[in-house]
């Protein structure tokens, strides 16, 4: 299986994204490598050959224009999963926490594999290695969210 990564993004969080992006990518090259035959490579089942995941990094006024996608071809063996990331935060953000943010998303699109899985699709091995070669762990995602959860608290209370 081959996952291919881009994404759609307003001007404003072009510079925090391909830093994220290529940080993932230079890891991620067991899953992500062109040209190398991994659309063949049935490691994580052969369910899916070819998925692409493409976050989304919009103002929320411009959300109409591009909305999630979350689509299975079984015939083609392929996926494409398109999931928001919170601009207003993106933009923000430390590079550090954007990079956190950035494989959220990446973890989100194979839940909604996993999810939508009608055959051998190993969700959880896949995710597992994600982490592992990205040396993070679910924690660390999960403690993003709570800072944002921290975040939001505080902000709610002005």
């Amino acid at each position: 299986m081959r996952i291919f990564l881009s994404s759609e993004h307003e001007h404003k969080a072009s510079m925090g994204f391909d830093v994220a992006c290529k940080w993932v990518e230079e890891k991620l090259q067991f899953v992500c490598e062109e040209n190398v035959g991994l659309e063949q490579d049935d490691t994580y089942g052969t369910e899916y050959q070819d998925v692409g995941i493409i976050c989304i990094i919009i103002p929320k006024e411009m959300q109409e224009y591009w909305k999630e996608r979350k689509y299975i071809s079984r015939k083609n063996k392929s996926a494409d999963i398109r999931l928001y990331i919170d601009y207003e935060r993106f933009i923000k953000e430390t590079p550090e926490n954007q990079r956190l943010m950035y494989v959220e998303n990446i973890i989100k699109s194979i839940e909604v594999l996993k999810e939508r899985s009608k055959g051998d699709f190993k969700g959880d091995k896949l995710i597992e290695d994600i982490l592992n070669a990205l040396n993070l762990t679910k924690e660390d995602l999960d403690n993003l969210n709570k800072k944002k959860t921290i975040l939001s608290r505080m902000f709610d209370k002005k």
